[in-house]
């Protein structure tokens, strides 16, 4: 990963909120955001999960539909996946869980 993660949370919360303002809908804000990433240099499984994450928690505090966006991110957390964002993290993990708390304490139940 090439941005650490709160810089990579920073500039993915500037883009949704960006096309978020130019009345994307849910289902356009996710693939527009994506693009600006995935074609980049580095961009690993890391990026993507955690993308989808802040995305997750950005939709939740704008009153978007996230349910879809969740049900991914389930899908995208393979064991393997865990491990390489664990590995890759290092110690910024820790920010990672207490993300992924936020999602559980709206109700979602992510695993």
């Amino acid at each position: 990963m090439i941005f650490g993660y709160d810089e990579l949370k920073e500039c993915v919360l500037e883009d949704f909120n960006r096309f978020y303002q130019m009345g994307f809908s849910d289902k356009q804000i996710l693939p527009a955001v994506l693009n600006e990433y995935a074609y980049g240099e580095g961009f690993c499984q890391t990026e993507h999960s955690c993308i989808y994450l802040f995305l997750v928690l950005n939709y939740m505090d704008t009153g978007l539909d996230y349910r879809e966006l969740v049900k991914t991110l389930q899908r995208l957390m393979t064991d393997d996946v865990k491990n390489e964002i664990k590995a890759e993290l290092g110690t910024e993990y820790a920010k990672y869980i207490a993300d992924l708390a936020v999602i559980n304490q709206k109700g979602t139940n992510f695993r």
